[in-house]
């Protein structure tokens, strides 16, 4: 019980319980486009509930705990109970928004006769989880020698930070009654994107080095640690739409995203052929979902993109693909796959998720699209979250059996 307690294990599954929520949402989403919502919910509504709790209820705690877990490996120092409260507050800030944002998106609910944002004050009490954990990762490690993973994880909360910007930059603009397109979408698309490319995939690359230290010595996984660091300032401008971004600023962007791409691809290079089995999959993934950006850098290719409809498959590529993917694969070597069971049942339904969204793209054959579409997307959605509840119970069975036995 003291392992369980000191080892961030319970934080990691805490996470999952909420990934199978937020799965069960994205079903409800998909299920609902075909019959109907009930009790009156919206789409947008129930697509906002759903992104906010795999951002923030899922990965984010999730990765805090694997983080916390492997900083002894990485340090040399004992295993700190610090990230205790950063991890609790991200999994009860991930929870608090979601009744709010399922009900009324962004929109401010009425309390007592007032217009009140619940949403977005929820919403915010993650950004003082974040800020918890960054100042307790600092305390931990300002002492330690910064070696390749901590300069990858350094990386990761520095573009925490950095994302948490926006989320304050859309919350002036909006309080001020600043009507401009251009940086509305700007502080949206700092926190977001940096949010995913910057803390998730420098985080995940992060884990991916410690439980493979042969990887840390090559000169390729230091210049692309550098490249990826140099291009993700800018990256934000590749996510908005285009008419409101000035031409020189958009070739910046896609500056920013060929300096990201080809370290994101360095880094694939160097730790394919090193990595264990279980981080094939994320890895392709990561790989598809940089040279779709190497792709889309081009104004032409990007607006092509858009018309195909890929924006969703992408982020799944990313999201999904490489960071749910990656999280199961990490907790597997960290804490074995007896205590992290699952893991061929997630990638198995995670590959078929993605493949039932590409025949809602234009890029599908005509003759063969119809309404089995989205009922295949509809009925794939729900694998992820069913294996993550499986994970869940068979967690909770084996504890059983050890109590039982002791």
């Amino acid at each position: 019980m003291k392992e369980e307690t000191t080892s961030y294990r319970w934080g990691w599954l805490s996470a999952l319980a909420i990934f199978v929520l937020a799965g069960v949402t994205g079903a409800l989403m998909r299920f609902g486009n075909i019959y109907g919502f009930p009790w009156g919910l919206q789409y947008a509504n129930v697509r906002h509930a759903h992104s906010h709790l795999m951002y923030f209820g899922w990965v984010t705690p999730a990765l805090m705990s694997l983080i916390a877990s492997q900083l002894p490996a990485v340090t040399d120092r004992p295993l700190s109970r610090r990230f205790r409260w950063p991890i609790i507050m991200a999994l009860i800030g991930g929870l608090l928004a979601y009744t709010p944002f399922l009900l009324y998106g962004y929109r401010p609910a009425l309390v007592a006769g007032r217009q009140v944002p619940l949403s977005v004050i929820f919403a915010g009490f993650n950004i003082v989880a974040w800020y918890l954990f960054i100042w307790r990762y600092w305390q931990e490690t300002r002492v330690s020698p910064r070696n390749y993973p901590l300069q990858l994880w350094d990386g990761a909360v520095i573009f925490l930070l950095f994302a948490s910007l926006g989320g304050w930059g859309l919350a002036i603009i909006t309080r001020l009654q600043i009507e401009d397109p251009f940086w509305s979408l700007a502080f949206t698309h700092i926190f977001l994107d940096t949010f995913a490319f910057g803390w998730f995939i420098l985080g995940l690359l992060g884990l991916a080095y410690t439980t493979n230290p042969s990887a840390v010595g090559s000169k390729l996984a230091r210049f692309s640690i550098n490249l990826v660091v140099i291009g993700m300032p800018v990256i934000f401008l590749l996510g908005m739409p285009q008419h409101v971004v000035p031409p020189l600023l958009r070739w910046l962007g896609a500056l920013g995203g060929l300096l990201v791409a080809a370290g994101l691809l360095g880094h694939i290079g160097v730790l394919w052929p090193l990595a264990s089995v279980k981080w094939k999959a994320p890895l392709f993934f990561l790989g598809l979902t940089a040279v779709t950006l190497l792709i889309t850098l081009h104004p032409s290719a990007a607006r092509c993109a858009t018309i195909a409809g890929l924006r969703i498959p992408y982020l799944h590529w990313l999201l999904l693909g490489f960071v749910t993917l990656g999280l199961v694969s990490a907790a597997q070597e960290k804490w074995g796959e007896e205590a992290i069971p699952g893991r061929r049942w997630m990638t198995l339904t995670v590959i078929l998720l993605i493949i039932s969204l590409m025949p809602l793209t234009s890029l599908w054959l005509p003759f063969l699209r119809g309404v089995w579409t989205r009922h295949f997307n509809a009925w794939a959605s729900i694998g992820p979250a069913l294996v993550g509840a499986g994970i869940l119970i068979a967690v909770w069975v084996h504890g059983r059996r050890r109590q039982l036995n002791s």
